[in-house]
């Protein structure tokens, strides 16, 4: 980290204790719930995401999946300022068959919940500038949805994912990138399709993912990637496959949601994603302003 970077992220821990002083968030009534998993060092910035989040769309529960650093005075201040949160262990979504950590447990969650309910998984790195109109036409229809990470972005077939991904793969590439490359021998048949969008923004329609299916992707996986399969990435690969897979799905427009490096005045939505969070002072920008606007 560069020694702007560290004042800038400085900068951002002194703005966003601000949220402590803001108003309680209540669920809506807009008919889907709203998933988090959060880690003790999430928690202000989580409330943070969700506060901006929820100044244009109502969700009907809110509901967060613990990380085991998410202690006793974590989950006090998260029940004072989101009275009705349902929080729930991480450790009760661990599952035989499909791996620990990575973010495993978060989608574990989702598609428990998904079984009856449209799920939107929100990160905690994210700001909600102004209305969110594709997220709440998205949630209306039951159409599932993904944060994209480029211009123009289209959900394609595992066999054109494939071909895409595997000129990149070389010694040491990131499991996502080989993961994709093997997309059309995991699915010779072609039942599923893919987009490479980020899973901190997804949303899940109902019945379009539940256990079952992770263990399918899990098992096809594994059998291409050996032990790689339990690396960092996997549960965002296996997010895309899913969203991308479900009847109908949508790429957000990019950049009008997008990450700080490619905002323009359309952008309603930032995921200040870890490289570069703390690259300008933006973030913390954000997080004064949204809580004086809370106020």
């Amino acid at each position: 980290m560069t020694i702007a970077e560290r004042f800038n992220r400085f900068r951002f821990r002194r703005a966003v204790p601000a949220v402590l002083h803001t108003p309680p968030v209540q669920v809506g009534d807009d008919d889907f719930v709203l998933l988090s998993m959060v880690h003790h060092r999430d928690v202000l910035p989580y409330l943070l995401a969700l506060k901006s989040f929820c100044r244009f769309v109502k969700p009907r529960r809110i509901v967060v999946v613990a990380d085991p650093t998410l202690d006793e005075s974590d989950r006090s201040t998260l029940r004072q300022h989101v009275p009705q949160i349902e929080i729930q262990d991480a450790r009760s979504f661990h599952t035989p068959g499909i791996p620990q950590g990575g973010t495993w447990e978060r989608l574990t969650a989702i598609a428990d919940l998904a079984t009856q309910n449209y799920v939107v998984q929100l990160d905690s790195d994210t700001i909600a500038l102004r209305p969110l109109p594709e997220v709440l036409a998205a949630i209306a229809s039951r159409v599932a949805f993904v944060l994209g990470t480029e211009d123009g972005q289209v959900i394609s077939s595992t066999a054109e994912a494939a071909a895409e991904a595997r000129p990149t793969v070389g010694p040491g590439v990131h499991v996502q990138r080989l993961a994709e490359a093997h997309l059309d021998q995991f699915d010779p048949a072609g039942r599923f399709r893919y987009t490479r969008g980020c899973s901190g923004f997804a949303g899940f329609a109902p019945g379009t993912i539940h256990r079952e299916l992770l263990h399918e992707i899990c098992r096809g996986m594994e059998a291409h990637l050996g032990t790689r399969w339990s690396d960092w990435g996997t549960e965002q690969f296996s997010s895309n496959l899913i969203v991308a897979s479900a009847p109908g799905a949508k790429v957000l427009p990019h950049p009008k949601y997008c990450h700080p490096g490619r905002m323009t005045v359309e952008t309603v939505f930032l995921h200040f994603i870890g490289y570069i969070r703390f690259t300008t002072g933006l973030y913390a920008r954000q997080a004064r302003e949204i809580c004086r606007a809370l106020n």
